[in-house]
């Protein structure tokens, strides 16, 4: 019985494996850019109709030691080519309010304090994470005054705490008795109470502080009842664009992973692509990240008892997907064959001619035992309604983070 169970094993093992084909290995060859880990993070095949695009979007894995290096290469690099006037970020009004402060060398608030309830739980507590968003302040002050941009969070309401915080810092004293840090009693005030006191104030505020805190009481009044982040962040996006009229504006967000991925109608960007009121239907661009052989390290209570690094409040563990058992991307061996172990490599799927314009290889995923979330490809679809840039990262590690 074990034999068979083992020759049952072996053949699905097979029918999920995938070669190379000459067919994508010969486009690949002329469509990729491979950068050593040890490098500079710098992508020179971009070319001038890349740089045309006005919504930059990367998407990784959080949980990998690359990503908030990757994030701030790219960032960087645009903003010197072409100057990017927002920096979409994947946390909510109020951290984002604060996060711009310190980018700009406020020390009112610690950095740890600011993304102590960041939705990317690795991040809130990872000094990788501390140390991208250091370098970015170093950047954002060195640059000239024309290069300068503005970050803004678009994510729905993680930090109460903070949220509070900035209601009393931009709104007078008389009401801040009346502002509470609990969840609940915060969304009742602002329902029954603050669009009523914008009224009464309206004419002692700014317009950047009246929709500032408009856009705060947007996001407590409709908290409980849209639950879904993708869809906040478009919300969010959709009335920042309206109010600071970005119609001319560059923009660049990095995000987790499937909030980058267009062809969907409920991800962010699915949902901003498919929005014929705004101009990035053909004008948006996905750099979404693609891993073997490297390890991720996530909160050991999110994984099953049998995965957990036992006693361990952290679990690093192999992270390829390239495995068969796990997730497996067909076509990923023609990934593998134009690039090296220890490279972060640009691949280009949406060239003239390229075979992926018509294709899902490269993005369709199998998998015999479900641990990650996986996206059915629609019916109709291409590996470029996507994304149409991958970051190809072979053995990433991440170091175990800072738990203080």
């Amino acid at each position: 019985m074990k034999t068979h169970s083992l020759i049952l094993l072996v053949i699905l093992i097979a029918l999920f494996s995938s070669c190379s084909s000459s067919k994508y290995v010969n486009y690949l060859k002329e469509n990729t850019e491979v950068v050593k880990m040890t490098d500079s993070l710098q992508f020179n095949s971009l070319n001038a109709n890349f740089y045309k695009n006005k919504l930059f979007l990367v998407g990784e894995v959080h949980e990998v030691e690359t990503s908030p290096r990757i994030d701030f290469a790219m960032f960087t690099q645009l903003n010197e080519k072409i100057k990017v006037d927002v920096y979409l970020a994947e946390m909510d009004i109020a951290q984002g309010y604060y996060l711009q402060k310190y980018i700009k060398g406020s020390d009112e608030l610690e950095l740890k304090k600011i993304l102590k309830k960041w939705p990317v739980f690795i991040g809130s507590i990872s000094k990788q994470y501390r140390n991208k968003w250091e370098k970015m302040r170093s950047y954002y002050n060195q640059l000239p005054e024309q290069s300068r941009f503005k970050l803004v969070g678009v994510d729905r309401i993680a930090d109460f705490e903070l949220v509070a915080k900035l209601l009393k810092d931009k709104l007078p004293k008389n009401y801040h008795q009346e502002i509470s840090s609990n969840p609940d009693t915060l969304i009742t005030w602002s329902k029954n109470k603050l669009n009523t006191i914008l009224e009464i104030e309206k004419g002692h505020l700014n317009e950047a502080t009246f929709y500032l805190l408009q856009n705060l009481a947007f996001n407590l009044n409709t908290y409980t009842e849209n639950r879904s982040r993708d869809k906040f962040m478009y919300q969010n996006f959709k009335r920042l664009y309206t109010q600071n009229q970005w119609e001319d504006k560059t923009i660049y967000g990095g995000f987790g992973f499937s909030h980058t991925l267009q062809a969907y109608s409920y991800t962010f960007s699915g949902r901003i692509k498919r929005d014929t009121t705004l101009p990035y239907t053909n004008k948006m661009v996905s750099l979404n990240s693609l891993y073997v052989d490297s390890r991720l390290t996530v909160d050991s209570r999110a994984l099953p008892k049998f995965m957990q690094d036992k006693g361990k409040a952290f679990t690093r563990f192999k992270y390829s997907q390239d495995n068969r058992l796990f997730m497996y991307i067909q076509g990923i061996a023609d990934y593998k064959k134009v690039t090296k172990p220890n490279t972060i490599s640009l691949l280009k799927l949406d060239a003239e001619n390229s075979p992926y314009l018509n294709s899902t290889r490269g993005t369709k995923v199998k998998k015999l035992i479900s641990i990650w979330d996986a996206y059915d490809i629609i019916d109709g679809t291409s590996t470029t309604d996507y994304a149409q840039y991958i970051l190809f990262v072979r053995n990433a590690d991440w170091i175990v983070p800072d738990e203080n």
